[in-house]
């Protein structure tokens, strides 16, 4: 819902919205069209509920420039967002220059999808502030052209975008189908050293086993799809950890090497599997960053969380389930 306040004698129309981010568990790490931000490959997410981007858009009165604000820092690199921005101009015919304000309530560039669930926000806001009635085919194509895995933050519970099909993305089950709990281990709360979109490229240009990777995409896919909709913790456990673990051994084999896992994130590991022999349903991945997502059965969380917050060196433990889609919200 807008929001209006009187400005300098004007009236100042605001929107607010708010996304989830998605954890990929059949991953893409690799560009189809650097230009268009294409994915090169499909892939398999779920929606996370307790993380959150709130994102508030509004006219630019003092200035003819678009201004990005992250977690109250303004931003100069407005690459992310000048993409997706263009596109909705088009439809919207709108020439407005917008102040673009985005608040995480959780860490920023660390391996935790806050691109995703910010320009999914934005894009949600856009679409509520111009009353514009987007195709989600417009919603999708607009997402991608900030964050490769945003549009899978426009729906919630498991989500496929599949490349087969325009990068459609459609829900595989609802949050309430399957209801599984998230922990997230934060290894470390510093934005990361190489971003996700230049480690692609490095890995794409350079790893002698990107090809495998890529041929291997649908099979990892066929195999989730039967997984989730079976609700079978197993089968989703040994393809999501298997496309994890290839996933970071194509960012080991780029040159130059690319490492997002750190010693803590290793010990995590460790202890899940610890957890999984002494009879714990659950399995991990990890993206671009150390963090590690631990997904389980909801009567096995108190026990993990308390394992790994006692046996490794975790900042933080955040305690999720899944998540549903974007929402304007009403701030007054």
């Amino acid at each position: 819902m807008a929001k209006i306040i009187w400005i300098r004698e004007k009236f100042l129309i605001q929107t607010t919205a708010i996304a989830h981010p998605n954890f990929a568990l059949v991953k893409y790490w690799g560009k189809k069209d650097i230009d268009q931000n294409m994915p090169a490959m499909s892939s398999i997410s779920l929606t996370v509920d307790s993380m959150q981007s709130k994102t508030k858009i509004y006219k630019n009165l003092s200035s003819k420039q678009h201004r990005l604000f992250i977690n109250g820092q303004e931003q100069q690199d407005l690459s992310k967002i000048v993409p997706p921005l263009k596109y909705l101009s088009k439809i919207s015919k709108s020439n407005d220059f917008l102040v673009i304000k985005s608040e995480n309530n959780f860490p920023t560039s660390s391996g935790l999808a806050s691109s995703a669930s910010g320009i999914a926000s934005f894009v949600t806001a856009y679409e509520a502030h111009y009353n514009i009635d987007l195709k989600m085919s417009d919603r999708v194509n607009a997402c991608m052209l900030g964050s490769g895995s945003a549009p899978r933050s426009l729906l919630g519970g498991f989500v496929l975008m599949d490349k087969n099909d325009s990068y459609r993305c459609s829900q595989i089950l609802k949050k309430s189908d399957w209801p599984l709990d998230i922990l997230i281990c934060i290894a470390s709360t510093k934005p990361k050293k190489i971003s996700s979109r230049e480690g692609m490229e490095i890995s794409r240009k350079t790893s002698p086993i990107y090809n495998d990777w890529l041929d291997i995409n649908q099979k990892h896919v066929n195999e989730a799809l039967v997984a989730i909709r079976e609700k079978n913790m197993l089968k989703l456990e040994n393809v999501t950890e298997k496309n994890c673990e290839l996933m970071h051994q194509v960012m080991k084999t780029s040159s130059p090497p690319i490492a997002y896992k750190s010693d803590v994130t290793i010990s995590c590991v460790a202890e899940i599997e610890n957890l999984r022999a002494a009879g714990h349903e659950l399995f991990y991945t990890i993206d671009a960053g150390p963090q590690v997502k631990i997904i389980c059965d909801p009567k096995s969380s108190k026990a993990i969380k308390e394992t790994i917050t006692e046996k490794t060196d975790v900042i933080e433990i955040v305690h999720a389930g899944i998540g549903g889609s974007p929402r304007v919200v009403n701030e007054n």
